[in-house]
């Protein structure tokens, strides 16, 4: 029997549940990884136990837990309340739709250290409740073959779509640690060089990339954001942006802004600003950036109001916006901006999975002892991830799932990205292009040969883009 001592008795309902069913049988082998990660767990063992989802499958599910943290000498609350102290370790079990998901975090910064997922006995994965899967198809587009890899000798984290020089060619821009660089995919095989920009500074993290028509001449502007990660022994680590509009001419990249030093982002050919703050990792209004005579600066009025996250929230029209909330899912947000009118729904009613990379760090305006008051227990940052990119073509946002994760040391990896399509005026949520075997850094949608919709998947074998790199064409299976 569990030794109920050892756990915060904070609800007493599921104590007595636990009771009553202790004689079950235990499948702690099934959470193999998460076992593993535990014991091998030296600091503090405290641990927040929190459960979302079916309830009974959690029940079953949650005591198998419960009885594993017990035997490897943890002690257990059960959720998180404001006035307990701060456990060393979170344990999340979610089970939705006959799945289970067990992810361990650690409590000081946030950070994933062990992640599972597994279909539960007797149960079939079910999709969501409003969505079309459409298997992929695979016809040739022109001289095209949709679904072929093109491997990458860099790591780029970013990408976007240019404006096509012929109909057999397609334009992109990467962004990486360096710089940014400009290809074009011949035939959709062959990777060919077009143009480069180095920023002055060196050692930079690649953080966002956008492209549009900003001063409406017929050719796309490039905005490209990178973060210097400055460490600073008693401040510890925070990154500063260094950001630029771009114009590619002539089969030259070259700067039409300042460096503006904080974020940027086009939508629907509209270019916005957000600075960082001193102890926040947005600050301030969005602004609108305004062109003249070919260069590009900060508008004096901010956007619209409602817009306070430049990454977070992406406008469809003036009244309409998709927005993800803390738990990284997507709502749907009418009446945009107008407290007293606004309606919210969310489409895509689970979470997108979750995304931790690129980030931001930022420093704390106090430093913070989680595991108690030594020295080597403070905490000076934290990380903030950006949000995940959302492209809006017509009345469709297109964004990422996160479906795959990695082992704990990173050696082996299982599940499947992919791209779904959000109808704006409908809420049909469909996936127009298959799931891939890789992690989806970035993507692109865009229109190829003879009008077909492609996608243009930046993957790589790391999470954090730091294995090997490629680009994956996809075509659009309902688009034919």
């Amino acid at each position: 029997m569990i030794g109920i001592a050892q756990i915060n008795s904070r609800l007493p309902v599921l104590l007595i549940w636990l009771l009553s069913v202790a004689w079950l049988p235990t499948a702690h082998a099934q959470w193999a990884q998460t076992e593993k990660s535990l014991a091998a767990w030296d600091g503090n063992k405290t641990i927040d136990f929190i459960m979302t989802g079916d309830d009974r499958r959690l029940a079953l599910e949650s005591l198998e837990l419960l009885r594993r943290l017990v035997s490897l000498g943890y002690q257990i609350t059960l959720g998180r309340h404001a006035d307990s102290p701060v456990s060393a370790l979170e344990l999340r079990l979610t089970v939705t739709n006959g799945m289970a998901t067990l992810v361990l975090n650690r409590t000081r910064d946030g950070m994933t250290i062990g992640a599972e997922q597994r279909q539960l006995a007797g149960a079939t994965a079910t999709n969501y409740a409003n969505k079309t899967v459409r298997p992929a198809s695979r016809p040739s587009v022109g001289n095209f073959v949709p679904d072929r890899r093109i491997d990458l000798n860099q790591q780029p984290l970013r990408i976007v779509s240019l404006n096509q020089p012929n109909p057999d060619i397609l334009r992109v821009a990467l962004l990486d640690s360096k710089g940014l660089s400009v290809y074009d995919i011949d035939n959709g095989q062959v990777l060919k060089p077009v143009a480069e920009f180095r920023p002055p500074d060196t050692n930079l993290d690649a953080l966002y990339l956008d492209a549009g028509d900003i001063d409406a001449d017929g050719n796309p502007e490039i905005v490209a954001v990178w973060g210097k990660n400055n460490l600073a022994a008693f401040d510890g680590i925070d990154t500063r942006l260094h950001a630029w509009v771009l114009a590619l001419d002539d089969g030259a990249l070259r700067p039409v802004s300042d460096d503006l030093q904080a974020y940027l982002r086009i939508n629907n050919n509209t270019a916005y600003l957000q600075r960082r703050g001193v102890y926040e990792a947005f600050a301030g209004k969005v602004h609108q950036l305004e062109g003249n005579d070919g260069a590009f600066s900060i508008a004096k009025t901010p956007a619209f109001l409602g817009l306070n996250n430049i990454y977070r929230d992406t406008p469809i029209d003036d009244a309409s916006a998709f927005s993800f909330d803390d738990n990284d899912r997507l709502l749907y947000r009418s009446g945009f901006g107008q407290p007293q009118t606004e309606v919210t729904s969310a489409p895509y009613s689970d979470s997108l999975g979750e995304i931790t990379f690129p980030v931001v760090y930022v420093k704390l305006e106090q430093p913070e002892y989680p595991l108690g008051l030594a020295e080597s227990d403070r905490v000076l940052e934290r990380a903030v991830p950006l949000a995940r990119r959302v492209q809006i073509k017509g009345d469709i946002a297109y964004t990422q799932v996160r479906g795959r994760k990695t082992s704990l040391f990173g050696t082996k990896a299982e599940g499947a990205d992919r791209i779904v399509a959000i109808d704006s005026r409908s809420g049909q949520v469909s996936e127009p292009f298959a799931a891939v075997g890789n992690f989806i850094l970035d993507f692109t949608v865009m229109k190829g040969p003879n009008n077909a919709r492609l996608a243009i998947l930046l993957l790589n074998d790391k999470p954090d883009g730091s294995g090997r790199s490629s680009l994956r064409i996809q075509q659009d299976s309902t688009n034919q």
